[in-house]
């Protein structure tokens, strides 16, 4: 897990912040579940940012699932709403559950027991076609020109899944309880390790800047910064604040003078 600038080991009971940023094992798995019953299950390989987290009640929780695998379960009824944003669309499971997989072919998404909306984006990366997936339909495309709707999940597909993925997966909240585990800090981030969150949509990665500034400081971070600055434009100001510092009137500096109260209050 990644929070604030700091990399943390996870462990059961660990209370998530919006904000986070977790990052699932090649060979583990992990799952949010949410105090109105909603849960969301994420696969080995998977990462994705809790950019807003559903706090009971309809509220809305909101994340960015740039690579893995991830099911949405409700483990009883649940009004919260859960939106999940990939570079090649959005999904949000509307009842009991929904499976989806991101990789660099696209995302395909499985409406498992109930229905899901599913938003492609166009080839300029805008909000173009919606989807309405009845239960057992399933959803693959990368963009709207190369979507395609089944009325079932491929072959190919349930092989990908993780093995427990197949079944109805059972609540551990019970058992975690009031507990709240800390979890274990590692060490600081490097760029190479959170370039994607710095390089995300812009609705995602606006906080980055300021969430990391403090990085800036430090020479392999700035440099990797400044090497990929047309991807995170919003660095510029931070890193030559110098740039964006009023400038003198051009007579005024030529002379060599400051102007008067009386000359600055007439202009």
């Amino acid at each position: 897990m990644v929070r604030g600038v700091t990399r943390y080991a996870l462990a059961e009971g660990v209370r998530l912040q919006s904000g986070d940023i977790l990052e699932i094992g090649e060979k583990s798995i992990a799952e949010m579940e949410f105090a109105d019953a909603a849960a969301l299950t994420l696969g080995p390989q998977t990462r994705v940012l809790a950019a807003t987290l559903p706090r009971g009640g309809p509220a809305s929780g909101e994340f960015y699932f740039p690579q893995g695998v991830a099911k949405f379960g409700r483990v009883a009824k649940s009004d919260a709403r859960l939106h999940v944003v990939t570079p090649f669309g959005t999904v949000q499971p509307l009842e009991r559950s929904a499976v989806l997989l991101v990789n660099a072919a696209g995302m395909q998404v499985f409406a498992e027991g109930g229905p899901v909306s599913v938003t492609a984006l166009s080839r300029r990366g805008k909000p173009a076609e919606s989807v309405r997936l009845a239960t057992g339909e399933f959803f693959s495309g990368k963009t709207v020109q190369r979507s395609a709707v089944r009325a079932r999940p491929t072959p190919e597909f349930i092989a990908s899944l993780p093995r427990l993925f197949l079944d109805p997966l059972p609540s551990r909240l019970a058992r975690v309880g009031d507990r709240a585990a800390t979890p274990r800090a590692l060490e600081v981030v490097s760029y190479a390790s959170v370039e994607t969150w710095l390089k995300a949509p812009w609705a995602f990665r606006r906080s980055m800047a300021s969430r990391f500034r403090v990085l800036a400081e430090q020479p392999e971070f700035r440099e990797a910064l400044i090497a990929n600055l047309r991807f995170h434009w919003e660095w510029d100001r931070i890193l030559f604040p110098e740039k964006y510092e009023p400038k003198e009137p051009a007579a005024d500096k030529a002379e060599g003078v400051k102007p008067s109260a009386s000359t600055a209050g007439a202009r």
